[in-house]
């Protein structure tokens, strides 16, 4: 039961997907089911020159998705520890502006525009989270950008190999056919 509004909760894997994007297109599931393209699965040099510049600014990101998760776990489980004042949430924005840093100064080829322009939605969403997160440990002011930036991040990892998220599909919230 929601504590503030005494409903059920919605799962997390089917707010992640039903989560609106910040591009106004849709939400991930409508992103995700979307036709690609014909003729983009090829990569040239420079696009692969990207891909591996990105990677660990990708992954950075998805660590400060998951070091805001973790705080706000300990936050629901009452820690005393959690707060604004923690080190993690330093070390999370650390990581958040080196990435950020690092991803403007890419040379963003024309087939990784998307993948960089969801990678710089995502990094503007948990600078969102960040920013809720220093004025305490609230929850909603936090999941949702932080839900935001999942969705963001989902998205640039279909745009390019290299890139992969958690498969929900695959695990314990995953739906069975």
């Amino acid at each position: 039961m929601d504590r503030h509004f005494g409903q059920q909760p919605q799962s997390f894997c089917n707010a992640v997907e039903e989560a609106p994007l910040l591009n106004g297109r849709g939400s991930l599931r409508s992103r995700l089911t979307e036709p690609r393209p014909s003729g983009s699965g090829g990569l040239d040099d420079d696009t692969t020159a990207y891909i591996l510049e990105t990677r660990k600014y990708f992954e950075d990101l998805r660590q400060v998705a998951a070091q805001l998760a973790g705080l706000l776990v300990l936050s629901a489980a009452g820690s005393k520890s959690a707060g604004p004042h923690h080190p993690m949430l330093e070390t999370a924005d650390q990581l958040h502006q080196e990435a950020t840093e690092n991803l403007h100064q890419a040379r963003v080829t024309k087939r990784a525009q998307p993948h960089h322009h969801y990678l710089l939605q995502a990094a503007a969403s948990l600078r969102a989270a960040l920013s809720a997160a220093h004025g305490g440990l609230e929850i909603d002011p936090i999941l949702i950008p932080l839900r935001a930036a999942y969705a963001h991040l989902q998205c640039a990892s279909n745009e390019l190999p290299g890139f992969t998220m958690v498969a929900f599909e695959q695990g314990c919230c995953g739906r069975r056919a």
